[in-house]
């Protein structure tokens, strides 16, 4: 579907703002070309817990609001982050703590919106270990590498367990009334995505997962010990982010980006079993009826939001609670300054069921 026009001056700013432009032509008397714009969105790590935006892209709310998306996995969330500031994508999502960490080093970064509303992860191990953190005495654990909100999670279970931490990296954390060493938590940081690769290479006996890979360390004997998003409600786990420079000079490109993703988040809620089927496409090497059990059960959650809103209480959960607790460097990032919500506010009262 062709987009709107843009103005002269907005096809400048768009140049300065990781976007291309193509032009489709229109058909009929006095027709002439539209403008759609090209942009990149830069993905911390492709997840299943990332599924409204391949839900976005693949049933055509980009397209209806004349953008034309190309999906980046970065395989890191500080490249993800480092393509918008350097203005090659316009939008990053991932660690909402990682825009925070980014204006403290001076860029020009705001968080728009969630993607992922519970935190979207699990802690997995081979069978016999026990599921109370308490008995974790001399284990290892693998966890993405940190600072990492799914490392931050992890080190509040051990600390509300009655484990203390024993470094200054948060990685190693001492059993209450141990002597030695042989009853240390150790944490082994690994590059987020290949947990479940790690766990299976018997790095450890304990990993944190995200979707598919949690269904599949299910399907491979491995059983969930900790189930995060029941732990904690409602929490900021995931943000999209853009740049002030897009928010200032394209203000309309970021509300086409917000309006689609709310059209697909409602979508998913509307229709999860269509939702589910987006998984199964995109995860073609994976079982079907794994992706689609994995899919429905984000989306029953909540973990698949239903706008792109976030409340003070979730968003205080991880900033003014989980990172705090956690000493993490972002902890207590003020919410108005890192979050700009008044393109989710506006696609949130435009948008609903009948919509999609």
């Amino acid at each position: 579907m062709a987009g709107p026009l843009i103005t002269r001056r907005q096809f400048g700013a768009l140049a300065g703002a990781g976007a291309l432009l193509t032009f489709e032509p229109m058909v009929g008397p006095g027709a002439r070309a539209q403008a759609r714009v090209k942009l990149t969105a830069a993905e911390a790590v492709e997840t299943l817990y990332y599924l409204p935006l391949y839900v976005a892209h693949a049933r055509g709310f980009f397209e209806q609001e004349g953008l034309d998306i190309t999906i980046y996995n970065a395989q890191q969330r500080t490249i993800a982050l480092r393509a918008i500031v350097s203005g090659d994508a316009f939008s990053y999502n991932g660690d909402p703590a990682e825009p925070a960490l980014a204006r403290q080093r001076g860029a020009e970064v705001k968080n728009i919106g969630v993607l992922v509303n519970r935190v979207a992860q699990v802690i997995a191990a081979k069978k016999g270990v026990a599921k109370d953190p308490k008995m974790w005495k001399g284990q290892k654990i693998i966890v993405p590498r940190p600072p990492h909100t799914g490392v931050s999670v992890v080190q509040m279970v051990l600390l509300d367990a009655g484990f203390t931490q024993g470094d200054t990296d948060g990685l190693l954390f001492k059993a209450a009334g141990s002597t030695g060493d042989k009853d240390n938590v150790q944490l082994v940081p690994v590059i987020a995505g290949s947990e479940l690769a790690a766990l299976s290479a018997n790095q450890a006996d304990l990993a944190t997962l995200i979707e598919p890979d949690t269904s599949n360390a299910v399907m491979r004997g491995f059983e969930v010990l900790f189930t995060f998003a029941d732990f904690f409600g409602p929490f900021l786990f995931t943000s999209f982010a853009v740049t002030e420079k897009s928010i200032k000079e394209t203000p309309e490109l970021v509300q086409k980006f917000v309006n689609a993703m709310t059209k697909a988040c409602i979508y998913g809620h509307k229709y999860p079993e269509k939702a589910a089927q987006v998984a199964i496409e995109r995860y073609k090497d994976s079982d079907p009826a794994i992706m689609k059990d994995a899919a429905l059960r984000t989306i029953a959650q909540g973990a698949y939001p239903k706008n792109l809103l976030v409340t003070k209480e979730s968003y205080d959960k991880n900033f003014g609670q989980l990172l705090v607790r956690t000493g993490h460097p972002a902890a207590n990032y003020p919410f108005a300054e890192l979050m700009d919500l008044r393109f989710a506010e506006k696609a949130a009262a435009q948008f609903s069921e009948k919509d999609v």
